[in-house]
């Protein structure tokens, strides 16, 4: 006969010893660290972990961008809102790898050309301070994080005295009349053209040309007058280009062309921006067509067959239209005249924080649930790099015909882009230009 005590007594020391042996075995679970996968391990096929956005953070994460790549010639890079630090620390890094892994030696910024030319001496020589040399770009980009990435630009030349492992810099925007529109009446009196020539007087009814840089009404009747005689100049420049090549120079040509392009790339933004024709649409593209010109003319010049980074919005960088609002962005004129020779990356965040006066300050709407946005975000990485190829699966991500919301727009991301950078959080720049918001 069982003793109820001692029976009850040894199924308490043997429940106790089965307890303290399962927490032994937790415990020692817990403790053992979970490896960390290898930098580029994908989180799905084509969708790789990203171990973040400082520029000094190693390389190893970002070699599936090689392949994503390849050799393409052009690469640009996006960004679903200006003013947001996290979006061009994230830029600073990817240039970087850029430049030390895949040979890319010239960065083009979506800023007017003669003040980012400012910003190119500083890179060439180091004289002057960063800040200093910012001042002549737009205050978007005046920040602390692009000037970090101007200095490093810099201590590269620096430390790299061969001509083939320099790194060069231009700015490639058209919204600068008051510039070109001088400059343009300068080359034209060279070749016999003065200021009482009906084609002078018409190109002074250009927006802005002869006063400071706005953004107003445009009248039909100076539209016309502008036009025309911008019509003229392309003309006299077709059917006489050898006699006034041999006049000046082929040089002094193909920068008088960038700023007939420019003037008339303006004056067709701020037509259809607010004058007599509205279309926002068209309005865009009239820029945009202006800016991939002037960013493919420049680069020919100064840079001929070297490898290009581009900084602009998403919705400039875009392959194929429509994108947002644009009825054709400067992404799909570089398709139309690159080809495969031209790639486009965006950067994308779940949370985005800006520091623009008159636009915005700190958090703005987060995307909506539909998003590729928040659908990476559901895949728990804080960064991520997203090949929208999705190679090795017949399962991708994102199926490549559908459209999908991305960066505030809606598109089929495989159309427009060739990669995806996403940012769980991107905070808002540090401003070199106005006092910080916050």
């Amino acid at each position: 006969m069982h003793d109820p005590v001692r029976v009850s007594s040894r199924r308490r020391i043997r429940g106790t010893a089965v307890f303290f042996v399962l927490m032994l075995a937790a415990g020692l679970c817990a403790a053992k660290p979970r490896p960390k996968p290898p930098a580029g391990f994908p989180i799905l096929p084509g969708v790789y972990r990203l171990d973040g956005s400082d520029p000094e953070l190693p390389t190893a994460d970002l070699q599936p961008l090689k392949k994503i790549l390849g050799n393409t010639p052009v690469v640009a890079l996006g960004e679903s809102v200006h003013t947001s630090g996290g979006y061009y620390e994230m830029k600073h890094r990817l240039l970087r790898f850029l430049v030390q892994e895949m040979g890319f030696r010239v960065f083009a910024l979506e800023s007017p050309w003669p003040g980012a030319d400012q910003v190119a001496a500083y890179v060439e020589t180091c004289d002057g301070s960063p800040e200093d040399a910012l001042r002549g770009i737009f205050g978007v980009w005046q920040s602390a994080e692009t000037r970090d990435m101007v200095q490093w630009m810099c201590e590269w030349n620096r430390g790299h005295g061969k001509a083939k492992d320099r790194i060069h810099f231009y700015g490639f925007d058209v919204q600068q009349p008051d510039y070109d529109g001088p400059a343009l009446l300068a080359f034209l009196s060279r070749i016999g053209i003065g200021d009482d020539d009906p084609i002078a007087e018409g190109i002074r009814q250009c927006d802005s040309v002869t006063g400071p840089l706005t953004v107003k009404f445009v009248p039909e009747d100076k539209h016309g007058q502008c036009l025309a005689a911008l019509d003229a100049v392309e003309a006299l420049f077709a059917r006489d280009e050898r006699s006034i090549v041999r006049k000046t120079s082929r040089w002094d040509f193909e920068w008088a062309r960038i700023s007939l392009v420019g003037v008339r790339a303006w004056e067709g933004q701020m037509y259809y921006y607010q004058g007599a024709g509205r279309d926002r649409s068209l309005s865009y593209s009239e820029r945009d067509s202006g800016m991939a010109y002037v960013l493919q003319t420049i680069r020919r010049l100064r840079y001929p067959n070297q490898k290009t980074v581009v900084w602009a919005h998403n919705a400039h960088i875009g392959k194929d239209t429509p994108y947002t609002y644009y009825a054709k962005n400067m992404g799909a004129y570089l398709r139309e005249s690159l080809g495969a020779s031209y790639a486009a990356v965006a950067l994308i965040s779940s949370e985005v924080e800006i520091d623009w006066p008159g636009v915005g300050c700190g958090p703005i709407a987060r995307p909506s649930s539909n998003s590729v946005e928040t659908l990476l975000h559901n895949l728990g990485a804080d960064f991520a790099l997203v090949d929208l190829s999705f190679p090795g699966t017949d399962q991708p991500f994102l199926d490549p015909g559908r459209q999908y919301v991305l960066g505030g727009g809606s598109t089929v991301p495989r159309d427009q882009f060739n990669a995806v950078v996403y940012l769980g959080h991107s905070r808002k720049m540090s401003p070199l230009r106005w006092s910080s918001c916050m």
